[in-house]
């Protein structure tokens, strides 16, 4: 996510660099792979993208299984950890540091995913900026997946105060719904030993409406709207809100000029 300054640029670094390496059991990731594969109907050796991708969780493992994959990410230094694991595994795939607002990628892919809550960071405009790129990034017939928290699940279920521990992290968030903006407003309190780190987060949560009205807007076709935790149909009962979304055939460029 580049230059510009957000909460963003500050909240990844630093301590919760250890809470995102430690965020998910290889069962987990191993779930959510195949649900990745299963909905955007991967098979090698597709190209794929994965923007963000933070240290390459989810990016690595599919190289592993044969994709062409690239990987984007504004957080140099989860890149370098990334590029490092893949060399490791010996890996022929590439990472990019750029914003997700701003990418450069026209035609090139034939599925795009945006994964683990990490649509909603920016400005309603900048939130669409993604979607036109993922929309540009995308040869015609490409799909794209969308993954996050459900809004109408949150503003029912909304804890204003909870805490856990992650990788030796201790976090503790206080929570709350700005109606007014459709956004969740977190601070969180990291520490570990003497380190101790407090962030304002503000991110835009979308009801399955919005989320379909967002990606039509862009010119998105073949719109499904999923529930997650377990997979299915969406409802304001689910807590996470999937999308996938198909670019048209025969529709060349980018979906809006001029930004």
């Amino acid at each position: 996510m580049g230059k510009s300054k957000g909460w963003h640029d500050a909240f990844f670094g630093n301590l919760y660099q250890e809470v995102l390496a430690n965020q998910f059991s290889s069962a987990q990731t191993k779930s959510q792979l195949a649900l990745v594969r299963r909905l955007l109907r991967l098979r090698k050796p597709m190209r794929v993208l994965d923007v963000p991708c933070g240290m390459g969780r989810l990016a690595l493992a599919l190289a592993e299984q044969g994709l062409r994959m690239t990987g984007v990410d504004f957080n140099a230094a989860y890149l370098r950890r990334a590029r490092r694991e893949a060399g490791r595994r010996n890996l022929d795939m590439r990472f990019v540091q750029a914003d997700m607002r701003r990418l450069a990628f026209e035609a090139e892919f034939d599925a795009v995913f945006n994964w683990f809550g990490s649509f909603g960071y920016f400005s309603d405009r900048d939130n669409s900026r993604v979607a036109e790129c993922a929309f540009a990034a995308l040869r015609p017939g490409g799909r794209f997946l969308v993954e996050g928290l459900n809004q109408s699940w949150l503003r029912t279920h909304l804890r204003p105060r909870d805490e856990w521990a992650v990788g030796g992290v201790r976090i503790e968030n206080r929570r709350a719904w700005d109606a007014k903006h459709s956004r969740v407003r977190d601070t969180w309190t990291l520490s570990k030993g003497r380190q101790r780190e407090r962030h304002r987060i503000s991110i835009r949560l979308f009801n399955g409406a919005e989320m379909r009205a967002l990606l039509r807007s862009v010119g998105f076709r073949d719109i499904q709207l999923l529930g997650g935790r377990p997979i299915g149909p969406l409802t304001r009962h689910s807590p996470r809100l999937i999308a996938v979304a198909t670019r048209p055939r025969g529709r060349p460029g980018r979906a809006v000029s001029g930004r």
